[in-house]
């Protein structure tokens, strides 16, 4: 599992070099509230971060790396912890499957925030995290009303054929005028074909309520049982972590390079124009 970790880990230090670049300092947004993955993360420590590193920086590494934990431990639970996958695909069915806009992404931008941080009396008209879960169409799509025997929703009722037969506009060239001496002819009525009648509607199933006797309740031995689980799934996350932090000092060499060539001359420059903006101090 250690040399497994450590491939995820450089290539998540991989794509986050090279995502590094793009990154500005004028870009950064104070936050409102701390961040839950970064504020006292032993993987930040691993990685050699200070409190002089952008929290933007530090957040585009730790979320990749947290992503790394999660997955391995998806992994163990599907593998070896059946009880606990079966109550997260419960509970992954009662919620509809809709829109992800955080998977298919290049690995430059894989654990990357969303959305950016809003800023005060300007609110977003939507954001990708609040689309995140809207639910599908499941693959229905409307009817084309260019296409014959098509009915889009909303559209005006269909005629009786009779009705469609005396259509005037259809008919516009056709008449004959009343002083001609040709005999007009009348059409014949059209009988329509007898339709079958239609199948009459099931009736509904009732469906069993909570607590019925088709969904038991988990018995004493069955929720210790689903207790070990997760407790096992727990002790698996930390020792993950651990070997994530571990392989993660490694490359400490790496991260620090790169924030002091990419990172700390923006630092610098960004403190400096300040400086320069502020007003000196009256001489009393």
């Amino acid at each position: 599992m250690a040399e497994q970790i450590e491939g995820r880990v450089s290539s998540a230090v991989d794509a986050w070099l090279r995502w590094l670049p793009r990154w500005h300092v004028g870009t950064a947004r104070g936050r409102t509230r701390p961040c839950r993955v970064c504020l006292g993360s032993p993987v930040a420590t691993a990685a050699g971060f200070d409190h002089d590193v952008p929290h933007a920086v530090q957040h585009a590494l730790l979320n990749r790396l947290r992503q790394i934990v999660d997955d391995d431990v998806d992994e163990y639970t599907a593998r070896n912890l059946p009880l606990v996958t079966r109550e997260l695909r419960l509970a992954e069915a009662q919620e509809a499957r809709g829109y992800r806009p955080d998977q298919g992404l290049d690995p430059e931008f894989q654990g990357l925030d969303l959305d950016p941080e809003p800023e005060p009396g300007q609110p977003f008209l939507f954001t990708l995290a609040g689309l995140a879960g809207t639910p599908s169409d499941d693959g229905v799509v409307p009817p084309d009303p260019t296409v014959v025997g098509a009915e889009p929703a909303g559209a005006v009722p269909r005629l009786d054929d009779a009705d469609a037969l005396f259509d005037l506009d259809d008919l516009d060239g056709w008449l004959v005028s009343p002083d001609s001496a040709a005999s007009v002819v009348t059409p014949e009525p059209v009988v329509p074909e007898p339709v079958a009648p239609e199948p009459a509607a099931p009736e509904p199933v009732e469906q069993p309520q909570a607590g019925s006797p088709a969904e038991p309740e988990y018995s004493d031995e069955a929720k210790a049982a689903l207790r070990r689980e997760i407790a096992l799934a727990g002790d698996h996350a930390e020792a993950v972590g651990t070997s994530l932090c571990l392989a993660l000092v490694e490359h400490r060499p790496r991260i620090a390079e790169a924030i002091d060539r990419l990172v700390a001359p923006q630092v610098d420059e960004l403190l400096a124009e300040l400086s320069r903006a502020l007003e000196q101090p009256r001489s009393r």
